[in-house]
């Protein structure tokens, strides 16, 4: 990156909100600038940092001091060291790891098959979270008590990692554990002002939200094929749309078709794009999370909010994924190992693994969304050519000038906007 893109990063991450108004506000966060320069960042090649050990690193290693300014932890996490075990419990949003199309392994994962080859340990990997807070909610009570929750690992949203991570739900990682992520991390991603030090979590994927429709179904309605948010609100659609039950996407794309700012929204301007959804709703709007997948497949949807990568990985030749004209919204899903995790050794050595460049280009040939590992771009056109030019994992200029942060939210702000929303998915 050149001396003016790492200027620009900088400036962006100077200009969040400092981590002590994070915490004051008892972590209710949304959105994080900055992801726009790490997303632009991503356009151009990364030389990588080597691995400062092997995938599997040493379990006699020591843990990693506390630093300063470390969220809270008011209870002990469970040890890192000894034995690795034998399993990882992982849970993940669907069409997001790497299945192989082919062969004797065919629809099995590569990366998770290399990884039980490496440490002897089996992942128990399910696709259990369709949206944040319904996967939150089912695990809400174990984490409040620093209970096992079942899950070692789990992937979650900016947002919603950072509440976790304030409420002291989350365990610190043994940084000597994880060399790869230390080494690799993208500059964009590192100094978050909700774990400034990365103790707490390690990015999985980046990614935009927009809209996806099946070329056929559209065609068959008597329409164009769609271009703009404003597109989900023609009538010739009515019934075979969904929108996102992520309210951070949802009112985020719909302030962007009228024309607001979503890292400046109001709850005035939340009660126009309620008003504007509304008529949608009375139509047959459905709001899911990842279900959308079947929904496509099983030609009951065909147009929806949708994330980037998911089309392209798991939906038919039909189905595609449009950057509208009004902009995309932006964010990141990132591991965390939760309070209570019986595996906490195994889902370190995970972390380490996937952030090697060649294991990192492998999941992202399959997932299409931006990786968070540096020299993952330069592995991955020796594995895929043409995924140099995917916008999904290299966006252009002209997209990342259109991406969007959600506001960052007090947390009345975050309660009324979830009580608006959720009074229009239950209308």
């Amino acid at each position: 990156m050149d001396e003016m893109g790492e200027k620009g990063l900088r400036d962006a991450l100077e200009t969040r909100i400092s981590r002590r108004t994070l915490l004051r506000r008892g972590g209710q966060i949304a959105g994080v600038t900055g992801v726009g320069a790490f997303l632009a960042a991503c356009s151009g090649s990364a030389a990588t940092t080597a691995p400062t050990q092997a995938a599997v690193p040493s379990t006699a290693a020591s843990a990693a001091a506390p630093s300063a300014g470390a969220a809270a932890s008011p209870t002990a996490a469970p040890p890192s060291e000894g034995p690795m075990g034998t399993i990882l419990n992982f849970a993940n949003w669907p069409a997001y790891i790497d299945v192989a199309t082919s062969g004797p392994d065919k629809g099995k994962s590569p990366t998770l098959l290399q990884f039980e080859k490496a440490t002897g340990v089996h992942v128990n990997y399910q696709e259990k979270i369709d949206d944040n807070n319904s996967f939150v909610a089912t695990i809400r009570d174990q984490l409040k008590a620093g209970l096992d929750t079942g899950w070692d690992l789990m992937a979650l949203t900016d947002w919603m990692a950072a509440r976790l991570i304030g409420l002291g739900w989350i365990s610190k990682i043994n940084q000597a554990n994880v060399p790869n992520c230390r080494a690799n991390l993208r500059d964009a991603l590192r100094n978050l002002p909700w774990d400034p030090n990365n103790d707490y979590h390690y990015t999985w994927q980046s990614g935009m939200t927009g809209v996806g429709y099946n070329k056929k179904s559209v065609a068959k309605a008597g329409m164009p094929p769609l271009t703009k948010v404003a597109d989900l609100w023609d009538s010739r659609l009515a019934g075979h749309v969904t929108f996102l039950t992520e309210m951070r996407d949802t009112f985020g794309l719909g302030a962007l078709k009228l024309g607001i700012d979503p890292a400046t929204i109001t709850l005035d301007q939340v009660k126009q794009i309620v008003n504007d959804m509304q008529p949608l709703v009375s139509q047959g709007l459905r709001f899911t999370g990842n279900s959308y997948l079947q929904d496509f497949a099983n030609g009951k949807v065909w147009a929806a909010m949708v994330w980037s990568g998911d089309l392209a990985s798991s939906g038919s030749a039909d189905d595609t994924f449009v950057f509208p004209e009004e902009g995309t919204m932006i964010w990141s899903d990132n591991m965390l190992i939760p309070k209570g995790a019986q595996h906490q050794r195994a889902a370190e050595a995970f972390m380490n693994f996937v952030y090697d460049p060649k294991i990192a280009a492998q999941i992202e040939d399959y997932v299409y969304y931006v990786c968070p590992v540096k020299g993952a771009d330069v592995e991955i056109k020796k594995i895929d050519p043409s995924a140099a030019t995917n916008p999904l994992i290299f966006p252009t200029p002209a997209i990342v000038a259109k991406q969007h942060a959600f506001k960052i939210l007090t947390s009345d702000e975050d309660q009324q906007f979830n009580n608006a929303f959720n009074t229009l998915m239950g209308s």
